[in-house]
């Protein structure tokens, strides 16, 4: 059975771990990036902390994997009836079994002037842009620099919680006095962390508080200036302007709608994870509309399961029906604290924050072995050159 898995981010790179060195089984990775990147602690890079922390090259995790082909490019057209998918450099990869792990891309909601005009956290070059823009600011603005940030999901208020932080840091490193910064965040709905349940949103908002960070709810933002946020309210003049409020799957989708039915912007998948009207094709991670979708420990579950009833199916053995799994909610709120939901129960503090970065050394474990993950993620504590 040779499987094509597109896509290098979590669903993609796990699915081709575990198919790793299967007998009878052929993988070919497709990405067009050759690293993979947590994005889960990017807003650490873009706050002083090193870049390798969130940066596994894909050759060095599959280094041991025999049957496994990684391959730098981009699918751009699928072939069903073929069983083939083409890119834009023009090659064409032939499949038994297509695994489709594309991940987002950044959403601005047709919000006129806000790509231009604002700054984003998707990948890795992103957040060290960004990282680049903050600094210069706190070095050359006098006053009290305008940090203002729209989106309050985990992305927005992980990034808003440490800014001052990393001030501090900036003016430390370049001899500088202290300079209080101001950060706003601007959020549409009626509370931060909408997505989770109203008890984390309110030690989350008093947190930020705390931390002087203005929260903005009910707030939509109608379009975007050169150090201008317009809103239905008025006008808020910032010298710095972060989008992090939405995401939608890759263009390839689209360019290949007639293949593919949508459910709530994603790909409608059977119980086996299949898009829906193809056999042999399967969506996982942030593109499948499943229950649990856009989260880094849906996207290894749905990795593992689709690797094991291929593995399975290679050897004749029919598959089980996917079942979903409720992740663990962990969104770091300033150095040292953090809101915590399980399943069962809620938590905020150290105690989450400590649950967190055990998270990220599970995260790293399932690329790395243990002792080549511990030396992954203690680079978390290393600080960039900036």
């Amino acid at each position: 059975m040779h499987v094509v898995v597109v896509g290098g981010g979590f669903g993609g790179v796990k699915t081709a771990l575990e198919l790793s060195n299967k007998p009878g089984v052929q993988v070919t990775l497709i990405s067009n990036t050759s690293n993979f990147e947590y994005h889960g602690a990017l807003y650490r890079t873009a706050t002083g902390r090193s870049p390798l922390e969130v940066t596994i090259p894909i050759r060095e995790i599959l280094m041991h994997s025999k049957n496994v082909s990684f391959v730098l490019d981009e699918a751009t057209l699928l072939e069903p009836e073929k069983n083939r998918i083409h890119s834009s450099t023009g090659n064409s990869y032939r499949y038994d079994a297509l695994v489709l792990a594309m991940g987002n891309q950044v959403n601005y909601f047709g919000i006129e002037g806000m790509e231009k005009q604002s700054a984003t956290m998707n990948t890795v070059p992103d957040v060290i842009s960004l990282r680049h823009k903050l600094v210069q600011l706190i070095k050359s603005k006098t006053g009290h620099p305008h940090i203002a940030v729209v989106g309050a999901g985990p992305t927005g208020v992980e990034l808003s919680a440490d800014l001052q932080t990393f001030a501090d840091m900036v003016c430390k490193k370049y001899g500088l006095e202290k300079k209080k910064i101001r950060v706003s965040i601007i959020e549409g709905s009626d509370r931060v962390l909408p997505t989770l349940k109203p008890k984390i949103s309110e030690k989350a908002l008093l947190r930020l508080a705390k931390l002087g960070v203005t929260v903005r709810l009910n707030t939509r933002v109608n379009s975007c200036e050169p150090g201008k946020l317009c809103l239905e309210s008025g006008e808020i003049a910032a010298d710095l302007i972060v989008w992090t409020a939405g995401s939608r799957v890759v263009d390839f989708y689209a360019h290949n709608s007639k293949h593919f039915p949508m459910e709530r912007g994603r790909v409608k998948v059977d119980d086996y994870l299949r898009a829906v009207g193809h056999k042999n094709i399967y969506v996982i991670g942030d593109n499948a509309a499943t229950k649990h979708s856009g989260m880094a420990q849906t996207a290894l579950h749905d990795a593992k399961y689709v690797s094991r009833i291929l593995y399975k199916m290679s050897k004749g053995t029919p598959p089980v029906k996917y079942r979903s799994k409720q992740p663990i909610y962990v969104v770091p709120v300033g150095e040292g604290w953090a809101v915590l939901q399980t399943p069962k129960k809620i938590a905020s503090g150290y105690r989450g924050w400590l649950v967190r970065r055990q998270a990220d050394l599970w995260i790293f474990k399932n690329f790395k072995p243990y002792k080549e993950a511990i030396a992954q993620w203690r680079k978390g504590n290393k600080k960039a050159n900036f």
